[in-house]
């Protein structure tokens, strides 16, 4: 199903092709807006607060020894350190399993096999325009020195993918995202203890 088609299948419509719709805040990483829609309902008329923000990916990288690379780095919303897969954000149409492979590398300087996609998922459809992608890379092993951004400052871990779970029971991973990732993944494949 195109955007167009959902869209055009919702249960609210932008009203006036979007003439009352206004840009609130633009930057480098979101555009914030308030956009009109009518219900087809009710009839009602609603502004609502949508932030368009770029795709995301997450990668899990599996290493031989059945370990999972993790990054430990600083997150501004929570105000604190965050231990999470590699990822980032993906560029206008850029495949996910190769924006994956690319954050990977950046990140942690570990690269694999061909990356798979695990699934795609909104990150907050009341509010924002972005979906999360997660990805598989098995066999992942250290080939470069990580290149991370200016603000970026994290330290790599290894994990054993049968502590996973224990470590999202507890609380050490706590990424909404991160965590719906790897649970699909585990889903599907869960890891030999």
């Amino acid at each position: 199903m195109t955007n167009d088609d959902a869209e055009s299948n919702a249960s609210w419509a932008r009203v006036d092709g979007g003439t009352h719709d206004r840009t609130i805040e633009e930057n480098w990483l979101f555009q914030l807006r308030k956009e009109r829609f009518r219900s087809r309902a009710s009839g009602l008329t609603h502004d609502f607060f949508v932030m368009h923000l770029a795709d995301a990916v997450h990668a899990i990288a599996l290493t031989p020894e059945n370990e999972i690379l993790c990054v430990r780095q600083f997150r501004a919303g929570s105000g604190r350190d965050s231990l999470e897969v590699p990822g980032g954000l993906i560029d206008p149409g850029e495949d996910p399993c190769e924006a994956g492979a690319r954050e990977l590398l950046e990140e942690t300087g570990y690269a694999g096999d061909p990356p798979e996609l695990i699934g795609s998922l909104w990150s907050n459809p009341s509010i924002v325009t972005s979906r999360t992608s997660t990805i598989v890379v098995r066999n992942v092993r250290k080939i470069a020195e990580p290149k991370l951004d200016h603000t970026e400052e994290l330290t790599v871990e290894r994990v054993p993918a049968a502590d996973l779970l224990g470590l999202i029971e507890k609380g050490r991973i706590d990424h909404a995202l991160v965590v719906a990732g790897l649970l699909w993944w585990l889903s599907k494949e869960p890891p030999a203890r």
